[in-house]
């Protein structure tokens, strides 16, 4: 299920890990909302009375905002100055509706059954999940199984990756980490002095490990083996091409990865799907790259665009509309390539 979770962004989280997903939500408006009190046209009394009518007029049914607006007492929808407006605070009831997810109590659902649909509902937690309340969760527990998760799917990773991630700080960070169960130990990384950890159960099957001979494999669009880590360049993007493997939001490099081709785990290009040809498209970084591993990569991608055409139908590898300014496609991309531009890879 799509869920608001980690740094308040929108995740598809498995649902026996709703509530950890729900209880370590970052609380950015709870917290914008202290800070601005005394500007705000609104006391806290009315606050609650407007939080606690748009729950009861959730108890009938799932709502849009604009649904809400005309239930809900309109002396207590007020709109905020240009001050509040500018740290992201727009009125009393876009307010209250984030302040009633971030405390568990409301969860916000697509109107239709896709992932690139912009239309959204809200709804009860209680609805929709009676079985958990995130709040009897501790948040030192959540941490704990959170970090449980991370380093299963990144380890070898650092603390200070974890909590980049998590968007916690690095105290908390670390007594998640100590809390693992199998316990983390260190794991020597070339190249660096910093200190990585791995299961301990896993350190065996870790050494035992060979990759195969110029192994190739194609990623999706925003897949998190360039999103699970702080520091990706010359590990696992060379810094030269460090700007490629990126959409861009404006024009500018924004830490959100393509469809990446990777051979021995570093990224050597980027894919996607041609709609029109039924192919795989395919810009390669290194025109210099040896033939064979280049006759290797056309023919993954010739197996790739086989699976597609023969199991996925009329599935959309992409969204029907990343907006006028975001640029995901390999194409219009190019144009910025080699620009030097900075991207949130770097420490």
């Amino acid at each position: 299920m799509q869920l608001e979770t980690l740094r308040g962004c929108t995740m598809l989280v498995p649902r026996d890990q709703a509530a950890v997903a729900l209880r370590i939500r970052t609380r950015t408006f709870t917290e914008l909302s202290k800070q601005a009190r005394q500007q705000m046209p609104v006391g806290e009394a009315d606050m609650e009375l407007l939080k606690v009518a748009i729950l009861k007029a959730l108890q009938t049914g799932a709502k849009t905002s604009e649904q809400l607006q005309l239930v809900v007492p309109s002396s207590l929808i007020q709109d905020f100055g240009q001050d509040l407006k500018r740290i992201g605070l727009t009125n009393s009831l876009s307010l209250a509706i984030n302040l009633l997810k971030e405390e568990g109590k409301l969860i916000k659902l697509q109107s239709r059954k896709r992932l690139d649909s912009t239309s959204y509902s809200l709804v009860l937690t209680s609805s929709l999940l009676p079985e958990i309340d995130p709040f009897n969760l501790r948040i030192e527990e959540a941490c704990a199984q959170l970090a449980t998760q991370y380093f299963r799917a990144e380890s070898p990773a650092r603390v200070k990756d974890f909590a980049w991630w998590a968007g916690i700080n690095v105290t908390d960070a670390m007594r998640a980490a100590a809390e693992v169960k199998p316990k983390l130990v260190p794991i020597p990384v070339e190249g660096t002095k910093d200190e990585f950890l791995i299961a301990e159960s896993e350190l065996a099957e870790f050494f035992r490990f060979e990759a195969q001979e110029s192994a190739i494999n194609f990623i999706p669009y925003r897949d998190t083996y360039l999103k699970g880590q702080r520091e990706i360049v010359n590990r696992f993007v060379s810094a030269e091409h460090a700007d490629k493997p990126f959409s861009r939001w404006k024009g500018k490099l924004i830490n959100d990865p393509l469809a990446t081709i990777i051979q021995e785990g570093r990224v050597i290009g980027v894919w996607e799907w041609n709609e029109d040809e039924e192919q795989v498209d395919l810009l390669l970084f290194d025109p210099s790259m040896p033939k064979h591993v280049e006759k290797a990569v056309r023919k993954r991608a010739g197996e790739l665009a086989h699976f597609i055409k023969a199991n996925l139908g009329e599935v959309r590898l992409q969204g029907l509309d990343y907006g006028p300014h975001q640029m995901t496609g390999i194409h219009d991309l190019k144009v910025f390539w080699g620009k030097g531009v900075q991207v949130d890879v770097r420490v």
